[in-house]
């Protein structure tokens, strides 16, 4: 009986054996179809305002020819990878689709600097305040606000503007009268002044370039309830030069 025994726990052992090694080798078939090692990214995409392509990718660590292995899995890592490398950088998110990797990078832009109490504070891109010593010019000033909330609100929408459109604002200045009691004036770098209105300051501002592009002098392009233009000295209602832009 003992002989017996002995045989077929003999008999056992084979076939857990085989079992645990066909476990194995079905884990590593499917590592090797996750990873895919012989797989490469034919293509990077990089969305970015102000920091190039080429130095985003180099945080990131990923090229074209980059080992597909290097990047599956492993995205939220790299996202994390690439807000350590520059306090230029608010967020970033890495995708990976296909062969194809898409970087998105949220960078800090500043929305401008505004005095309270003798106070400077810089606004970040969520509309926030933070103290600073002093304004350093690249941003435009606020002045005139009442309202924290008013100040997030023009701030919001002047971070997603374009870049050159962003560094030629001077000053934001809110300024209501009977007409308009959400007025803004806003002092342009190139000597033209621009009049808009709070909630549509961000909309209405990308009209600019095309209509400073047709004014023969400086002067006022007036974005409140339209989008028109009149040279300094001129009567408002008699504009030197029309859009047909509306609300």
């Amino acid at each position: 009986m003992g002989v017996a025994t002995n045989n077929q726990k003999s008999k056992k052992h084979p076939l857990k054996l085989w079992i645990s090694l066909a476990a194995f080798i079905v884990f590593i078939i499917i590592i090797l179809l996750f990873l895919q090692p012989w797989r490469k990214i034919n293509e990077v995409q990089v969305n970015t305002l102000q920091l190039s392509e080429q130095q985003v990718k180099k945080y990131a660590n990923v090229e074209k020819h980059t080992p597909y292995w290097r990047v599956a899995g492993q995205t939220a890592f790299i996202a994390h990878h690439i807000i350590q490398q520059d306090k230029r950088i608010d967020a970033a998110t890495v995708t990976l689709h296909n062969d194809q990797v898409i970087i998105d990078v949220v960078e800090k832009i500043k929305a401008g600097y505004v005095q309270k109490k003798g106070q400077w504070f810089v606004i970040n891109r969520q509309g926030k305040l933070n103290k600073v010593g002093k304004p350093n010019g690249d941003a435009p000033t606020y002045s005139g606000f009442k309202s924290e909330k008013d100040i997030q609100i023009v701030g919001q929408q002047f971070v997603v503007l374009e870049l050159t459109l962003r560094q030629n604002i001077s000053q934001i200045i809110f300024s209501p009268n009977k007409d308009n009691h959400k007025r803004l004036e806003v002092v342009m770098n190139d000597g033209n002044m621009v009049y808009a209105t709070l909630d549509t300051f961000g909309k209405k501002i990308s009209f600019y370039p095309g209509i400073v592009a047709q004014m023969p002098k400086k002067g006022v392009i007036d974005l409140q309830f339209g989008a028109y233009s009149y040279a300094y000295g001129s009567q408002n209602n008699t504009p030197a030069s029309k859009s047909k832009k509306s609300k």
